[in-house]
């Protein structure tokens, strides 16, 4: 019977084997992620794909209602800025009607205003020509003037907040469902760092103990070569 000298050993293709585990191994605890090629996990690499993508699709959305509520933001303070200018506009209204003040000069005030009111109109509700009808020497024009004013900038704020309210409602969903999600694909993504190491751990004993058969094995071989030489 012949003997073959060089024929691989079982061993050598458990430590080949080993070795490749533990580069998986320290692999997955310095990323941190269970999965870091296809080959880890096909199907697990899908899953997190897609929760991926659906993290990403709800951040965007979240950033997206929140823009918006900034931007509602911003209209409310011009709207509050418009109200101040007409509780402004009615004081001076009131005024006029006493003989003792000048309606000259308080319809100069009431120019001032309605410019005012008109120039920030004119950006917010595409109205530059939202009031008018100001007229110092007939308070009640003008008292009319403003109520119809006071109306369409309540009923603009109103809807403002109902939308805003909303818009904060859906950012809540988003951030509650990135949250989730996020979670859902750490379970499948990420590293277990204490079933992890523990199986490193098993794997470097395991590579330990081969390479020491191995060099038992070589050892063996030697002995017999110089036992036929």
């Amino acid at each position: 019977m012949a003997l073959s000298i060089n024929q691989q050993s079982p061993t050598l293709s458990v430590i080949e084997r080993l070795r490749k585990e533990q580069e998986e191994k320290q692999e997955q605890l310095a990323s941190a992620k269970r999965i870091n090629s296809a080959a880890d996990d096909p199907a697990g690499l899908q899953i997190a794909n897609r929760l991926s993508s659906q993290i990403n699709g709800d951040t965007q959305l979240s950033i997206n209602a929140q823009d918006q509520i900034n931007l509602n933001n911003i209209q409310e303070a011009s709207f509050s800025a418009i109200n101040d200018s007409l509780q402004r506009a009615g004081e001076l209204s009131v005024q006029s009607g006493s003989p003792l003040n000048d309606p000259t000069a308080i319809q100069g005030e009431l120019d001032q205003i309605a410019e005012q009111v008109n120039t920030i109109a004119g950006e917010v509700l595409g109205d530059p020509n939202f009031l008018s009808g100001l007229d110092a020497t007939d308070p009640a024009a003008t008292q009319a003037a403003l109520e119809t004013a006071y109306d369409a900038i309540s009923q603009q704020t109103s809807a403002l907040g109902a939308q805003s309210n909303g818009l904060t409602s859906q950012v809540s969903t988003y951030e509650t469902s990135v949250v989730n999600v996020s979670a859902a694909r750490s379970r499948i993504q990420d590293t277990d760092f204490a079933k992890t190491t523990a199986e490193q751990e098993q794997v470097n004993t395991l590579l330990q103990t081969a390479i020491i058969n191995k060099k038992d094995e070589e050892a063996r071989k030697g002995l017999l070569i110089n036992q036929l030489v």
